[in-house]
């Protein structure tokens, strides 16, 4: 894969609408300078909350699961919750997972780094995790092919009914995203 397309690949995976068709038309140089930029305004926008994060990640490992599972839809706004939950463990992760509603689970997960999304989804059980990514393909269509990527093959073999059922719009779909689909249907 060359600089240019893992450019393209980074900039796809920050959002969850499809890449305007002007960045495939930019050099090679003028793609990293508009991925520097783009990695300085996320930079300064986020000091400091990673610090916060962690400390309120390091606060749950305190707090009885029942409570959290109670509490955490309640009062935390998934995008607040996948940025704690990057800071915990797959294992930590799980203990809370299990007593939250599945919507709650699936829009989280958008919000995740792609491969700790991946881990934390392949831990869950099978029939619950089957809803979770239906949620996730009605909801955040990219964001769960971009999770997919990183996914078992077993647990891309129960979504594949889910997505085949789905209508992906492939021409707007960056590269990376077209080849999970395509390895999807191939299963």
């Amino acid at each position: 894969m060359t600089i240019q397309q893992d450019n393209l690949n980074y900039l796809a995976e920050l959002t969850e609408v499809s890449l305007p068709s002007f960045l495939n038309e930019l050099s090679e140089d003028d793609l990293n300078q508009l991925k520097d930029y783009v990695d300085a305004i996320i930079s300064k926008n986020e000091s400091g909350l990673d610090n916060l994060f962690e400390s309120m990640s390091m606060m749950m490992k305190f707090i009885p699961n029942i409570i959290l599972h109670s509490i955490t839809p309640k009062y935390i706004e998934p995008s607040i919750a996948a940025r704690i939950t990057n800071k915990l463990t797959v294992k930590q992760a799980l203990g809370v997972t299990s007593g939250l509603p599945v919507e709650y689970i699936g829009d989280t997960a958008a919000y995740l780094e792609s491969q700790h999304a991946a881990d934390i989804l392949s831990g869950i059980k099978k029939n619950k995790i089957v809803k979770i990514i239906e949620h996730m393909i009605n909801n955040h269509p990219l964001k769960t092919l971009d999770i997919f990527e990183h996914i078992s093959t077993n647990t891309l073999k129960l979504a594949k009914p889910l997505i085949l059922a789905s209508p992906f719009d492939e021409a707007n779909l960056s590269n990376a995203r077209r080849e999970i689909l395509v390895k999807v249907k191939q299963l």
